[in-house]
């Protein structure tokens, strides 16, 4: 049975809904603004435009691998001419029109045996040993269902080393993957499969396009930036359920709009490392960044029934999905939620990759891929199509 929220702390929950759904609107071609503030973060690539900048008066808030985020006040920003530093959002339900929590939803174990994993996981194979790195809100690495599972993270936001979540989008998604199952009806697709957090989205789910290349590399290279040293985390995937609102929705890939982005998922599987990326829930509009980069193993929703979800963003840039709709997981403090959104199916995806390397410890990344794609259940129009991808992920397949 889905355990009510006690009524005081879900609604903190809902105020935080309602700030992160009023932000996506907000999204703009121009620099994004944060509500009352002066200041904007742009990017610059070359040193004489952080010389100019930082001359200027602007303070560098981001070294990532291409790129430096400069806080500028807006005025100097806009003499600067700089590209904006693009605002990402959490991707649930908000743009769905469903209310997070308020109903019982689908029992991640009832997910788990859409997609076959519950088969997987009474062979054996719980993902024992594996590594993820999840990308979002953060971690709350206090819940009973998540603690186990800790390995360590980063908090971009706050630029420190502890990534607890403090709005709970991060930790439903880690629940997806991973959960103990200390509640059954939330067990993980993988709960013996570990987590590593980085934090790049703050309390109303939001954050900055330049927090989340920062972030890539990190997962890839380790604490020491640099790759193939001893400190390296050596992860099977990076889970990202995050993405652009608007204008920033595309129907085909969209490699060119954000560059430094791209070139950091082509970086990850490039050292084998499958970046699994919601599609947005956007609908027929398309799919977000980075879900609509080409390098991205993309992933929209399903429900119960596998009918894509209403909300699921659809485009040539689709891949597969998963489960999505009304999907039951860790919170914040020790509660559980039923949330939906390609969010919820990006972990499921994620999840059975864990125990794909579990089966398979030498599959490159690209055998994951394909064979995700090869043993998926082909949904709509034969073949791949831009409502499914290659259909819905199939875990009892996929590991053998």
């Amino acid at each position: 049975m889905v355990k009510i929220m006690n009524f005081r702390k879900y609604s903190v929950i809902v105020v935080a809904l309602i700030t992160v759904f009023a932000l996506v609107g907000t999204v703009s071609a121009k620099v994004a603004v944060d509500k009352g503030d002066t200041h904007k973060r742009v990017i610059a690539h070359t040193e004489e435009e952080v010389s100019k900048a930082v001359s200027s008066g602007c303070k560098v808030v981001r070294d990532a691998k291409t790129l430096k985020a400069l806080r500028c006040s807006q005025g100097v920003a806009e003499s600067l001419s700089l590209a904006e530093d693009v605002r990402v959002f959490a991707l649930d339900d908000e743009e769905a029109g469903v209310l997070r929590g308020l109903q019982p939803g689908v029992m991640s174990a009832s997910a788990n045996k859409q997609i076959g994993a519950g088969i997987v996981q009474t062979s054996g194979n719980t993902g024992s040993g594996r590594k993820v790195v999840v990308l979002d809100t953060g971690y709350n690495y206090l819940h009973p269902e998540l603690s186990s599972s800790y390995l360590g993270g980063k908090d971009f936001v706050n630029n420190d080393n502890d990534p607890m979540d403090d709005q709970g989008h991060g930790s439903h998604v880690a629940g997806i993957i991973t959960a103990d199952g200390v509640d059954p009806n939330a067990k993980g697709v993988a709960p013996d499969a570990g987590v590593i957090a980085g934090k790049v989205l703050d309390s109303t789910g939001s954050g900055y396009f330049s927090d989340v290349v920062a972030a890539i590399y990190w997962a890839v290279n380790g604490l020491d930036s640099v790759y193939g040293t001893s400190d390296d985390f050596n992860a099977d995937a990076i889970s990202l359920s995050l993405g652009t609102g608007a204008p920033y929705i595309y129907k085909g890939f969209c490699d060119g709009v954000l560059p430094d982005l791209t070139n950091a998922i082509k970086y990850a599987i490039q050292k084998n490392v499958i970046v699994i990326v919601a599609a947005g829930n956007s609908g027929s509009r398309g799919v977000s960044i980075p879900g609509c980069v080409s390098y991205s193993t993309t992933v929209g929703a399903v429900n119960s029934s596998d009918k894509v979800a209403s909300f699921s963003g659809r485009g040539s840039a689709l891949d597969i999905t998963a489960p999505g709709v009304s999907i039951y997981s860790s919170v914040l403090g020790n509660l559980y939620a039923s949330w939906s959104g390609t969010s919820m199916a990006t972990p499921m995806v994620t999840g059975v990759v864990a125990l794909m390397k579990y089966a398979h410890p030498a599959y490159t990344q690209s055998q994951v891929e394909s064979k995700l794609f090869s043993t998926a259940k082909d949904l709509g129009r034969s073949g791949k199509d831009k409502d499914y991808g290659w259909g819905r992920v199939r875990a009892n397949l996929a590991v053998q």
